[in-house]
């Protein structure tokens, strides 16, 4: 099977598979995948495919395509309906004269606050619009609803490139141009069929301010060919009703919905389109995260795996633990990182408060980053056994676990049974991730202590 480099869809359906499996083995797949001679990527995409396949994943990936375009068709349709009725209840039947201005604020008031408000929001960087959230949030609510792992993995992916906003500004741009090209075509329906007249009314303003307005709104129109008409053609009513004057300020007010409406919704949606497109075509999967580890060992080939006699020490540019500066000064945890069945747990010395963790399991690995995510402890210790060589993905961990903290150090268990090279190995590979010699200890009991010690 050949895989395009910037298939998003292929890696949206790994991240969904691997949600799926939550970490659970596949041999089958895994062998396939193993049997390439390529990049750990391609291997991650040929597991991926072997596994979306027993999963179902494509049927459900294609049919939650089809459900959010159903959506989008429904709400463009009524989009266009609200639009186009808001152009006819404007206008009215035309037996009583139209407030030109008061028209043009009907028809764009709305729309140009809601697009204000978006621009605002993508500076602020937003979750985005709230049309958008909606078709999501209908799509994923409709009977025989998606795979919670493919929505998930959709935001995943698209969060990591920063297209999650986009994909929310395209849905809602989509709407509002329905709604504007709603709007245009009931005008020029009402203007096709009936009488209208225009005029401007006010009690308080002067005739200088509307002129002025006046111009200032047909400066851009006029690039597109809509004539700029004289503003007090209208505001005598017997002047007003000259079939050349209506005709005019008729044109004038279709220039405006076409200018400040239509244009630049079509233009947001076709920006917002290029900048998924080209998003999409760069973003890859983060096979450097803790979460692959797992999977990208077992996919590695077999000669590979006979080849590397012990892992490497981690690289100089191997990322590096970065404390936490936002940490509860109260809040200490203590977590067990793969300990043997033999050692008891949590220890009987364990000060009051400090929380207790054990990592037994890949999924333990994910849900206590979480908990520790939701604590940020002030002060953090990790409890490993000195007896088994260290790995990346174990080092992988540390980093993500130390970063949520404000203060890490560990304890190397078992080190009577472990080789002074090993030993040595770990001390190195845990200075690396940026652990001080001084935080790493081999007494349980003076870890514990230290660690519900008084700031």
């Amino acid at each position: 099977m050949k895989l395009n480099k910037a298939d998003f869809g292929a890696r949206w359906l790994a991240e969904a598979a691997r949600l799926s499996l939550a970490e659970r083995a596949d041999p089958d797949a895994e062998q396939q995948a193993r049997q390439l001679d390529t990049d750990a990527e391609s291997r991650v995409l040929r597991w991926a495919a072997v596994v979306a396949d027993r999963l179902h994943l494509h049927q459900a990936l294609l049919s939650w395509r089809q459900r959010l375009v159903l959506v989008i068709v429904v709400l463009t349709i009524l989009a266009l309906a609200g639009g186009f009725t808001t152009a006819l209840t404007v206008l009215g039947d035309g037996e009583r004269p139209v407030n030109i201005l008061w028209a043009v604020g009907a028809l764009l008031g709305l729309q140009l606050l809601m697009l204000i408000l978006w621009l605002a929001g993508m500076l602020i960087k937003s979750d985005g619009a709230l049309a958008g959230r909606l078709v999501f949030w209908l799509s994923a609510r409709l009977s025989g609803g998606p795979n919670k792992s493919l929505l998930k993995a959709f935001f995943l992916l698209n969060s990591r490139a920063a297209l999650t906003p986009w994909w929310l500004a395209l849905i809602s741009h989509i709407m509002w141009l329905a709604v504007m090209v709603g709007a245009a075509a009931g005008l020029l329906w009402a203007l096709a069929l009936r009488s209208y007249v225009f005029v401007w009314e006010t009690t308080i303003l002067p005739t200088e301010v509307f002129a002025q307005l006046v111009s200032v709104l047909s400066v851009i129109p006029q690039w597109f060919g809509f004539s700029m008409p004289e503003p007090s053609s209208i505001v005598d009513i017997a002047s007003a009703r000259a079939d050349d004057v209506r005709r005019t300020w008729a044109s004038w007010l279709t220039g405006q919905v076409f200018v400040f409406g239509v244009v630049p919704r079509l233009l947001l949606v076709v920006i917002s389109a290029l900048r998924i497109w080209s998003g999409a075509c760069r973003v890859g999967l983060p096979l450097t995260n803790p979460e692959w580890s797992g999977l990208l060992q077992r996919l590695t080939p077999e000669d590979a795996l006979r080849a590397v006699t012990d892992p490497a020490p981690a690289p100089p540019g191997q990322s590096r633990i970065q404390p936490n500066k936002q940490i509860d000064p109260a809040a200490r945890a203590v977590v067990a990182f793969e300990l043997s069945t033999q050692q008891v747990w949590p220890p009987a010395n364990c000060p009051t408060g400090v929380r207790a963790f054990k990592v037994e399991n890949r999924h333990d690995r994910q849900q206590i980053l979480s908990d520790l995510s939701d604590q940020a402890p002030a002060r953090l210790l990790l409890v490993c056994d000195a007896s088994i060589s260290p790995d990346r993905g174990t080092l992988h961990w540390f980093v993500s676990a130390g970063s949520l903290a404000g203060d890490t150090a560990v304890c190397l268990l078992n080190q009577d049974q472990s080789s002074s090279e090993r030993l040595a190995a770990w001390r190195e590979m845990l200075n690396d991730i940026g652990i001080r010699s001084s935080a790493i200890s081999e007494s349980l009991p003076e870890a514990i202590s230290e660690l519900g010690a008084v700031l």
